[in-house]
């Protein structure tokens, strides 16, 4: 599916306020309602749109420790490794990588003690060889919007 240039606007919007309403969004983008509402199921149904979600505040993400750790996998284990790592709640985000690391695992507790519990548990994963952890002490800023490299070459939303 091609992507336009008015849907990366609308992708764009979407990201800061999804619950903008429809005539508001069609006016900044300069479109009818109608029309906008068509480009929205559009890719709704081509999957470029996968959902819709609520973004948490900072004070509610202050209360958490977030730590990313980076894993090496015997690959023989790799569906193993990942069923395992789904099946804990504390595991929000496992990216695979290139490198000398195989997967960085996102992981949030509330407590250092439980932190250290469920790293714990990753490290007793069958098929993780080796592990190092890292934990978040702040945040200088977080990015969250869609932005493909073209738009934010040319400084357009």
């Amino acid at each position: 599916m091609k992507i336009t240039n008015k849907d990366r606007q609308l992708l764009a919007l979407l990201q800061q306020n999804a619950r903008e309403p429809i005539a508001s969004l069609a006016r900044q983008l300069g479109v009818s309602r109608t029309t906008l509402q068509e480009r929205i199921k559009r890719l709704e149904a081509n999957g470029v749109i996968d959902g819709y979600a609520l973004r948490l505040g900072k004070c509610l993400k202050q209360d958490a420790i977030h730590c990313f750790t980076l894993a090496a996998v015997d690959h023989k284990c790799d569906a193993e490794v990942g069923g395992q790592l789904k099946a804990i709640p504390a595991v929000q985000t496992v990216y695979v990588i290139a490198g000398s690391w195989d997967l960085i695992i996102h992981i949030v507790a509330g407590t250092l003690e439980q932190l250290s519990a469920e790293l714990t548990r990753l490290n007793q994963i069958s098929g993780i060889m080796r592990a190092v952890s890292h934990i978040i002490i702040g945040t200088k800023f977080d990015r969250n919007i869609y932005r493909d490299s073209a738009s934010t070459l040319s400084g357009k939303v």
